[in-house]
């Protein structure tokens, strides 16, 4: 499978390098980043309208030294869908000066790995 030239398609294509199946849904993470707490807590009531049913989470991130508000998602990582969520959390989170900071996945556990563990 061949992905766009962009960040979005750079990772698609290293998960599926790594042997990812990118067929089956994931738990992904799309992370948008403030300056202060407040804004951080007026979006995520916004973008919690937008997407009821995932994970929103509002945390300091001491190693960028903002708020780090990060949508958890179940889906296929497919080229598009992940864009559009990335342009609509944009958008929701520009009135609050919420810049983008990707998205990601923890890389799945293989159950068929032996690990010596009984």
């Amino acid at each position: 499978m061949t992905f766009p030239s962009d960040p979005t398609g750079e990772l698609l294509e290293l998960m599926q390098g790594e042997g990812i199946d990118l067929s089956q849904p994931y738990m992904l993470d799309f992370y948008v980043l403030f300056a202060d707490e407040e804004q951080g807590r007026k979006a995520a009531e916004r973008v919690q309208k937008e997407y009821p049913g995932s994970g929103l989470y509002l945390n300091y991130n001491e190693a960028a030294k903002e708020w780090e508000l990060r949508l958890v998602t179940e889906m296929v990582p497919e080229h598009g869908p992940i864009c559009e969520i990335e342009k609509t959390l944009t958008a929701l989170c520009k009135k609050y000066k919420g810049k983008s900071d990707g998205w990601g996945m923890l890389e799945p556990e293989d159950d068929d790995v032996d690990d010596g563990l009984e």
